[in-house]
Order: structure tokens, then C-alpha cells, then sequence
């Protein structure tokens, strides 16, 4: 159902930042408004078949709502998947483990060859950066995208700075009108995400940030002093 909920927000904006003359753009916001007819939501695990064609699909983590699918040809399981994710984060259930082997995989490979920092490293590394910059009088400016790891990169620095009494007086800012309606997504399907996260939700909603806030406008920025922001790369290079 999330993958759903988040389908409109994405292709939406497709079409408002795209720069493509309207006679050549691929779809408008009235073929969107149309499609969202046609989607069958399905849940993880069911099973379902298409001409003799069975497939079911997995919790792939990485981003609320990813799935692997596995496709049962003739008795031939082939897994079916984009970017996955065995380490578990700060809100997101880790990939789950199949119960046996593929005959075929297809899956996206990025990062097949590499081997990354653990999760508690990078977060560190990531806080420190932005913790002796502020404490420099600088300014930080992060590009995330503003599905998936944009949330997470939140709920880090919002955690960090409840644990950091001398940054609280530091505003932090989200720059982004598609991870700010994303963000709704994430507040409503909770039961989607980790043990973390439901326990935290049964005090608050650990997506109602405590201290950080959305830039609605430019005029709505105090441009003085150290400060963090966050926005999409696209946004980064082309101003807000």
C-alpha cells in the first residue's frame, strides 16, 4: 500500500520539474490521475497468478514499501529485485531472508562489488562532520533524496540533537516539498516500519520532528548564523 500512497508524490513531481516542452513529455498529471485506477495492491507474501504465472514478494528494506518478487515460471523461481538492504536502519525492517533458493536472480547492482562501513560508523562520521562545523560557526548543506534517505538522515539528526542540549538553539531545515509530502506517508504507515519505531510511537510519533522544520519559502529563513539544510540535489544546485 505505501508504494502506492508515495506513487502520486514521485511522478507529480516528475512532471513540475520537468523542463521538457509539454508536447514532449512522457505522461501529464491527468494520465497519473488515471493510472491510479489501475494499481492492485497487493500485500507481502500473497500470492497471486497470472496465466499460469505465480509470484509473491518480500520485504527488500532499503525504502518503506520495497519489495522483492519472486515469479514462478513452470517451477522455475526467478527473484525479481531492485535495491535491497540486509542491515537494519533507524526506522526500516531489514530485507528478509528467503526460506530457499532462486534459480535466477535479477537484482540492481550498484553496489554489488563494494563493501560498506557499518551502519553506527557512518552515522558517527556523519554526525561529527556537521557537529564541528556548527561548532566552527559554519553552515551545512546535505543533498538527500527526499524519499528513503532523507527521512532517515532526519530521524538521525533529530535524534542527535535531543541527545546535544548546546545545539538546541541551531535550527535545522528541510528544503524539499516532495520529502515534506513524503513525510505524511511515513507518520501513517508505522506498522510497516522496524521494532524501533513501534516503540518509540507508542510516546509520539518519532516523524514529528522536535527539531527540525520544513522551509516552506525563502522568506521563512533566518539566514544568520550556523545552521543545517537539507534538500535534493536538484535543489542544491538550482536554489531553492
Amino acid at each position: 500500500m505505501q508504494p502506492k500512497a508515495i506513487y502520486k508524490f514521485l511522478l507529480s513531481d516528475y512532471v513540475k520539474v520537468s523542463k521538457v516542452s509539454i508536447e514532449d513529455m512522457l505522461y501529464d498529471e491527468q494520465d497519473i490521475l488515471r493510472s491510479m485506477d489501475k494499481i492492485e495492491v497487493i500485500d507481502f507474501h500473497q500470492t497471486l497468478e497470472v496465466n499460469g504465472i505465480r509470484f509473491w514478494c518480500y520485504t527488500a528494506g532499503h525504502v518503506l514499501g520495497a519489495a522483492m518478487f519472486m515469479v514462478d515460471i513452470a517451477g522455475v523461481r526467478v527473484l525479481y529485485t531492485g535495491d535491497y538492504s540486509h542491515e537494519e536502519d533507524l526506522h526500516l525492517r531489514a530485507a528478509e531472508i528467503l526460506q530457499f533458493s532462486p534459480d535466477i536472480c535479477i537484482i540492481e547492482s550498484t553496489y554489488g562489488v563494494q563493501l560498506h562501513q557499518p551502519q553506527n560508523v557512518r552515522e558517527k562520521r556523519f554526525t561529527d562532520v556537521i557537529h564541528s562545523t556548527i561548532s566552527q560557526g559554519g553552515r551545512v548543506l546535505i543533498p538527500a533524496f527526499s524519499l528513503g534517505r532523507a527521512q532517515e538522515l532526519l530521524l538521525i539528526l533529530d535524534e542527535y540533537w535531543s541527545n546535544h542540549p548546546e545545539l538546541h538553539k541551531i535550527p535545522i531545515y528541510y528544503a524539499s516539498p516532495l520529502a515534506k509530502r513524503c513525510m505524511a506517508v511515513y507518520q501513517t504507515y508505522i506498522n510497516s516500519m522496524n521494532e524501533r519505531i513501534h516503540n518509540q510511537f507508542a510516546n509520539s510519533n518519532p516523524f514529528d520532528f522536535k527539531h527540525i522544520s520544513p522551509l516552506k519559502s525563502i522568506e521563512n529563513f533566518n539566514d544568520v548564523g550556523p545552521l543545517v539544510v537539507m534538500t535534493s540535489p536538484s535543489g542544491l544546485q538550482s536554489g531553492l
